[in-house]
């Protein structure tokens, strides 16, 4: 009987670096919707940022190399394979991926910011994804 593959334990290490940085962004976002006036655009970047992280933890922990790159549907395409029953959930946080230059740049986002329930809506997202790859660490 042999015990943990100790590779697959050095990546889901370093795979939990990435989702304690996600776990960061999540927090920002938490506190930047929080607050009155609510910082939308912020908070709007900082959910883009936690989806970007917590996929990227799970390319880590599958072995696959994380591009940087900042689409998220192009990051949940390389990671769906290898956690098909966590692809709805980077479906479902993928659309933050337009918050990101948009919410940065005053020239992108010009009269189509997020609205705070969007962005509150998508933050219940990426609180459901990050839980879930969290739990997932029995795959790959």
């Amino acid at each position: 009987m042999s015990g943990p593959d100790p590779q697959a334990l050095r990546q889901w290490a370093e795979a939990g670096h990435w989702f304690a940085k996600a776990d960061e962004d999540i927090c920002m976002a938490e506190m930047a919707l929080g607050r009155e006036p609510p910082l939308i655009d912020p908070a709007a970047f900082h959910c883009q940022q936690a989806g970007e992280k917590i996929i990227k933890g799970l390319l880590v922990a599958a072995a696959i190399k994380a591009p940087r790159i900042h689409d998220l549907e192009a990051l949940a395409a390389l990671a769906a394979p290898a956690y098909p029953d966590l692809a709805p959930l980077m479906e479902d946080v993928a659309p933050a991926s337009a918050w990101l230059a948009r919410t940065r740049y005053p020239d992108l986002g010009e009269g189509d910011g997020a609205a705070r329930s969007e962005v509150a809506d998508m933050l219940v997202s990426i609180k459901a994804f990050r839980r879930a790859a969290v739990a997932s660490r029995g795959e790959p």
